[in-house]
């Protein structure tokens, strides 16, 4: 299978990242913030929001103001609906998931982009990008902790738009990443790990209770995800240098379970 190219009287995104979101309003603006601060030149990707918040409905100046547009689906539309309707309208040639509740850093699509192209060099193949190992970022205990080898965290998943239009995403409120790679496996598509380990952090903030609460709480054991992660091998850094300081700034806010806070215009 091969990507159609687009006319070339079109000019096309590149990469568009789908952004889904409900009731977040202490993450979400890290989260544009960490679009805007992509390396990856900004004619050349895209960003849609994709809310169904009822108690924090997303301020459209705000998604305008970071660079994007913002689509509303009714309250309670399940997570994987709410992505094939992100995808259905963007108009790049890849599509880039990403959660609202995570750390991107600003290299992260170059990263990504430049993992696929280079594998892609030896054999252009149907392919599911993931971000492998990773970094997992607990609020409460301000630490970091390393995942384990071939742990796909959805929140990195990257993938040609022609993968979506053959097979978009289940209608499910969860395991929708995990349900797109199986399927698309069965369908001969190849799965591949960025190795850029400190360009994500999956956030951890169950005791952040002012913000809706994590989508992804247990492992396929049955253990929940926070006693998962305590027994992993532990990063001997600290978050804040990984982080820039303005970012320091509102995590520790949100420690704090202070009010949200309108990010700097220059982060």
């Amino acid at each position: 299978m091969q990507d159609t190219p687009a006319p070339l009287n079109i000019v096309r995104p590149h990469i568009s990242v789908i952004l889904a979101t409900r009731d977040r309003p202490r993450f979400l603006p890290l989260a544009l913030a960490c679009y805007q601060q992509q390396t990856w030149p900004i004619h050349d990707r895209e960003l849609l929001v994709v809310d169904d918040g009822e108690q924090h409905p997303v301020a459209e100046a705000d998604v305008t103001a970071a660079g994007g547009r913002l689509l509303r689906v009714p309250p309670g539309t399940p997570l994987g609906s709410k992505l094939n309707a992100g995808i259905a309208e963007a108009r790049g040639r890849f599509i880039q998931k990403m959660d609202d509740d995570d750390w991107y850093a600003p290299t992260f699509l170059a990263e990504m982009q430049a993992t696929l192209m280079e594998a892609w060099q030896d054999r252009c193949r149907p392919t599911l990008l993931f971000l492998s190992p990773f970094i997992f970022f607990d609020l409460a205990t301000w630490e970091l902790r390393r995942s384990v080898h071939n742990h796909l965290p959805g929140a990195t998943l990257h993938f040609p738009r022609t993968l979506w239009e053959e097979q978009p995403f289940r209608p499910l409120f969860g395991d929708e990443d995990t349900w797109f790679l199986l399927d698309h496996q069965r369908r001969g598509a190849a799965k591949l790990m960025c190795p850029a380990r400190d360009a994500f952090l999956a956030v951890r903030h169950t005791a952040v209770t002012a913000d809706r609460a994590h989508t992804w709480t247990h492992q396929m054991s049955g253990s929940l995800l926070e006693e998962y992660t305590s027994n992993l091998e532990q990063d001997p850094r600290a978050p804040d240098t990984l982080l820039p300081p303005w970012a320091v700034a509102a995590y520790h806010r949100i420690r704090a379970g202070a009010e949200p806070d309108r990010l700097p215009a220059d982060v």
